[in-house]
């Protein structure tokens, strides 16, 4: 009997001397504590933020990064900025009607899903999904394509040279497709 109340004693008092030392220290609480699980919290989510940004802020940095890209080292004008914002304005309604219907095909796939059919939602979204993503990048096309094709012939090579050192070529239609999904992106 001594002998378990000895030990249930000893390590009572290491228990609270832990748990005091550590609430001392200043820069933590009490572990177990609402407090502690708060701070323990706010630090995993601190360090995720540093090291792991969300996709939206990395997209943001990459759009920022782009846009410096074409205001200060391709010197896109004016009459190119015009052109580019009246794009825009046509793509609008391509890419809202695009996003409506793109949602209501996830939905049903997602009820299939839900029910446990998961490869026919997947035959749902291939055979769905994808033709109307394409349809919506031919209709895209003949908008923004003449955007890059009035670039300037040191503009392109600039757009070609910044491709090349990341081992990339320049194919017209391709940047003409990205241009079109980054003017119909929401702002």
């Amino acid at each position: 009997m001594k002998k378990h109340l000895t030990l249930a004693l000893a390590g009572l008092f290491l228990a609270l001397t832990s748990d005091l030392a550590l609430a001392q220290e200043g820069r933590r609480e009490a572990p177990g504590t609402d407090g502690a699980r708060k701070e323990a919290r706010k630090d995993r989510e601190g360090r995720r933020h540093k090291r792991h940004r969300g996709r939206r802020q990395r997209g943001g940095e990459r759009r920022n990064n782009m846009r410096k890209f074409a205001q200060e080292q391709l010197g896109i004008t004016e009459q190119q900025k015009a052109a580019g914002r009246e794009a825009a304005r046509q793509l609008a309604p391509i890419a809202e009607e695009t996003r409506t219907r793109a949602r209501e095909i996830v939905e049903r796939a997602r009820a299939l899903r839900d029910g446990g059919d998961r490869e026919g939602a997947r035959e749902l979204l291939r055979n769905e999904l994808r033709p109307l993503l394409e349809a919506a990048r031919d209709r895209a096309l003949p908008i923004t394509r003449p955007l890059i094709d009035g670039l300037s012939q040191e503009q392109r090579a600039k757009i070609e040279e910044h491709l090349q050192r990341r081992g990339r070529s320049f194919d017209a239609d391709r940047a003409a497709a990205r241009l079109a999904w980054r003017l119909s992106r929401r702002r």
